[in-house]
């Protein structure tokens, strides 16, 4: 049964008309459109807001390895995806779509630019639990959109430590193969190769303190970080799970404040 939370200064009453429990899964309509309605007189603390997204799958199986903590994007406007299935990215997918995806009958980068990636990809929240396990073809996944998440710990400062209180940020940032033929670990651990003096762009972790904080033509806010252990985090996991689903499945998870 749905339910959503208002606030009221003179009321303690509830809607009566409640429906019927589910027969079954609950529909993206049925979710978005709650059967039972509370009024408080005060704001309600650490609350945390979550919004289902149902995700059409990969062709490789990509969305079969997003787990909890894991920082989701979503395609704008897929003519190829039904009304309500949605592409969905984690960062490890999505920096492998920026360096792979080409240009219809050419052979050339469609992510050229910063622009073309925020025209086609939007930052959603994070993955906090699947809804729908028992399907083979999809995933209906819960994401947190705003409040208390666990979240991957893909930020490191460059000098120091995370702390609590500290900013985190996602930066879109532009680089170069150089002169040399390039290979990346794509989200299954495979190698691909890219060509030399490639531009792309690519999604990173980032906050003050980091190099790419400065460099990042775009920063997408994040949240405040809520809880946090002193355990540092190897810099070359890092650098893999930015590329690599299983090894950001296989990073501590933080606490964060996301949209507070």
């Amino acid at each position: 049964m749905g339910s959503v939370n208002s606030a009221s200064p003179f009321s303690f009453s509830s809607s009566s008309a409640v429906g019927a429990d589910y027969s079954g899964r609950p529909s993206v309509n049925a979710l978005q459109n709650p059967t039972l309605h509370n009024s408080v007189p005060e704001v309600m603390v650490n609350s945390t807001a979550r919004a289902p997204l149902f995700v059409r799958p990969f062709t490789r199986g990509f969305e079969k390895q997003y787990s909890e903590g894991d920082v989701l994007f979503v395609r704008r406007d897929d003519s190829r995806a039904a009304s309500t299935h949605n592409v969905v990215a984690n960062i490890p997918v999505l920096n492998h779509l920026l360096r792979t995806t080409k240009v219809d009958n050419k052979d050339e980068l469609k992510y050229k630019t910063i622009e073309q990636v925020l025209l086609d990809w939007n930052y959603f929240g994070v993955l906090n639990n699947d809804m729908d396990t028992g399907s083979k073809w999809q995933r209906l996944l819960n994401v947190n959109v705003r409040g208390r998440t666990r979240i991957a710990r893909l930020w490191q400062p460059d000098d120091g430590r995370l702390t609590r209180g500290d900013m985190l940020w996602l930066g879109l940032v532009q680089k170069s193969t150089g002169p040399k033929n390039a290979a990346f670990f794509g989200p299954n651990g495979n190698r691909e190769p890219m060509q030399r003096n490639t531009t792309y762009i690519q999604v990173r972790a980032t906050m003050q303190g980091c190099k790419e904080f400065d460099e990042a033509d775009y920063l997408i806010p994040v949240g405040l970080v809520s809880q946090v252990t002193m355990k540092k985090p190897n810099q070359v996991v890092i650098e893999k799970a930015h590329s690599v689903t299983e090894i950001c499945k296989g990073l501590e998870r933080i606490e964060v404040l996301m949209r507070i």
